[in-house]
């Protein structure tokens, strides 16, 4: 099964940021931008923050608070080698990922899942 994570910032509007991203894009504009493939970093992102990417089962969504606490717990993540075979993901693409959740956060957006 896929999964893909879509930024919001209202119910009927995407949350958009500039900027390019080593990221591995989702159905929408992808690269992290408005949205990437959860299931890609699922795993990652669960073991560095708790937080499952397939968000409420009942809403596919993970509010801003949960949001805002994921990227505080990636930024306060080390870079360590171990990364490439545990979770297949290079330094770049950590170190964009960070970033991804922390602009998308500071815009004030939040997680839609859709698999």
């Amino acid at each position: 099964m896929g999964l893909d994570n879509y930024w919001m910032k209202a119910k009927e509007e995407l949350g958009h940021i500039e900027g390019d991203f080593n990221i591995c894009g989702g159905m929408m504009s992808g690269s992290g931008n408005d949205s990437f493939r959860g299931k890609v970093y699922h795993r990652f992102v669960e073991d560095v923050t708790g937080v499952s990417l397939y968000g409420d089962r009942e809403t596919n969504e993970i509010p801003i608070e949960t949001v805002k606490e994921m990227a505080d717990d990636l930024e306060a993540t080390a870079w360590q080698d171990s990364y490439i075979e545990n979770y297949d993901i290079e330094k770049q693409e950590f170190e964009d990922l960070v970033r991804m959740f922390r602009l998308h956060v500071d815009a004030g957006h939040y997680l839609v899942s859709s698999w």
